[in-house]
């Protein structure tokens, strides 16, 4: 799991200071990396290390600053700015578990709103773009710890036994990570853009807006919040009350970038076709929102599949959990439909597998724990053949119940499973690009993210992806258009 947090105010004391400056051109923004870890730590743990990926550092601080540099280079040579961006970064140990772990987070260090050549009036923006804008830094305190633009850190205990025990970050510099690592420059790469403007500074969950002092109880919105736009209620995250935004933050994949430039290059790096569900009969004729199987087919351009809905009752207080083999009641009734499953007991593959070996033509998987957007249904078996989809607890419900009211001879609703060749995939039908929005509500991840139905994956989703492209513009990425969005 990546999380990323938004750290304001935040003041250290200085040791082991390391300046380092990214190449820089007229064309290009200077980038200074300050390191703040202490001797033997983080930059500087003294561990040795093999070359790899074109890193050329031959210990694991060094290899660890060389991936920096590296990512420095890459987004100075893609900005524009007179006022070098300072960024503080070090290694302190993050929350990790055998199976989850934080591996880094950033964000601006100072923010800023009123200033010279301020697009927007009343608005709070990151300190790299308001130092852009202004021509000049606004803050002149020689001290990094006073003046910095991004603070940015990172776990530096992964593959540990209480930290991700088979996983590692890979220090490649060639975005080639093997299955059990998990790529530091993306990482890197994705953090920083959290530090350059990819995020608001309005709290996602209470709705309230950054204040200007202690004595503030309105505060002022994010340069984000005014391209934040909430299609149900017809207003940007600016327009609304504090209750709005806390309601708004928790409606999955409704939330969109509203940016000229992000809606004007979507289609460039986008798939054509969203993942859907739409279920027609006995009352309903709705799209449901699904999470995909990491196993049987792949769910793609081609795939259009209608059929009837059938459940059946093998547990006690009237649940479906398809755990063990269908009978041959079972089994004849779902033969050739679209089973209906109850989530629970058992392995995802095994309820697939179980009806599939019934003749069903699809599974759909009713969650029973709340969250939304459904997330995919986990698992490997290469002889599945049939697609399967979660959906969340109360549409599963809504559509359990559906079936429940149809009497034979009539027919249970059908449903249709394709892919929605009017969106890309991760945006709606005006190419506005999804935010992450899921509730419950995620510290740290949710809003200042692009949501994960995007596919390619976009690098400013929430959570780490292997093989995720070296890219932050179209046609590979999404993440520079934004920042134009936002005035870079």
């Amino acid at each position: 799991m990546i999380t990323d947090r938004f750290l304001q105010g935040c003041r250290a004391t200085l040791v082991g200071l390391t300046v380092l400056f990214a190449a820089a051109s007229s064309q290009a923004a200077t980038i200074i990396i300050v390191n703040a870890d202490d001797p033997g730590f983080g930059f500087n743990d003294a561990t040795p290390a093999t070359p790899v990926g074109g890193n050329p550092g031959t210990t694991v601080g060094e290899q660890r600053m060389a991936v920096f540099q590296f990512v420095a280079d890459y987004w100075g040579k893609r900005l524009r700015s007179d006022v070098p961006i300072q960024i503080v970064s070090f290694f302190p140990d993050l929350f990790c578990t055998s199976t989850q772990a934080v591996l880094g987070a950033a964000g601006a260090y100072n923010i800023f709103s009123d200033f010279p050549n301020a697009k927007r009036t009343g608005t709070w923006y990151p300190s790299a773009l308001a130092n852009k804008l202004a021509g000049v830094p606004l803050v002149t305190d020689p001290d990094p710890f006073v003046s910095a633009d991004i603070i940015a850190y990172f776990n530096p205990n992964l593959g540990t036994p209480n930290c991700l025990a088979r996983a590692t970050f890979y220090l490649g510099l060639d975005g080639k990570a093997a299955a059990n690592q998990i790529d530091f420059l993306t990482t890197v790469l994705h953090e920083v853009g959290h530090g350059l403007g990819f995020q608001t500074f309005t709290d996602g969950e209470t709705g309230l807006q950054q204040p200007l002092d202690a004595t503030d109880t309105v505060g002022l919105p994010s340069i984000w919040d005014h391209l934040i736009f909430d299609p149900q209620q017809r207003k940007n995250w600016e327009q609304m009350t504090n209750e709005e935004r806390a309601a708004s933050a928790l409606v999955s994949r409704n939330l969109v970038w509203n940016g000229k430039n992000v809606a004007r290059d979507a289609p460039r790096v986008l798939d054509r076709g969203t993942p859907e569900l739409f279920v027609f009969g006995a009352g309903l004729a709705d799209f449901y929102q699904i999470g995909l199987a990491l196993f049987g087919p792949v769910f793609d351009k081609n795939t259009f599949l209608s059929a009837e809905l059938v459940r059946w009752v093998d547990q006690t207080g009237g649940l479906n959990q398809a755990c063990a083999a269908l009978d041959a009641n079972a089994a004849k009734a779902i033969n050739g439909r679209v089973a209906v499953i109850d989530r629970g007991t058992c392995a995802f593959t095994v309820k697939v597998k179980n009806a599939q070996l019934a003749g069903a033509k699809a599974v759909i998987i009713a969650d029973n724990a709340l969250s939304t957007p459904p997330p995919a249904l986990a698992g490997v078996d290469a002889t599945i053949t049939i697609p399967a989809v979660r959906v969340s607890l109360p549409d599963g419900l809504e559509i359990k119940a559906a079936i429940a009211s149809v009497k034979k001879p009539r027919f249970a609703p059908f449903g249709v499973l394709l892919s929605n060749p009017l969106k890309l995939a991760g945006a709606d039908y005006l190419n506005r690009v999804y935010l992450f929005s899921p509730n419950p509500y995620q510290g740290g991840s949710s809003i200042s993210h692009y949501d994960t139905l995007a596919t390619p994956n976009l690098l400013m989703e929430p959570f780490a992806e292997p093989n995720q492209a070296i890219a932050v513009t179209a046609p590979g990425d999404l993440t520079l258009e934004l920042l134009h969005d936002i005035g870079w």
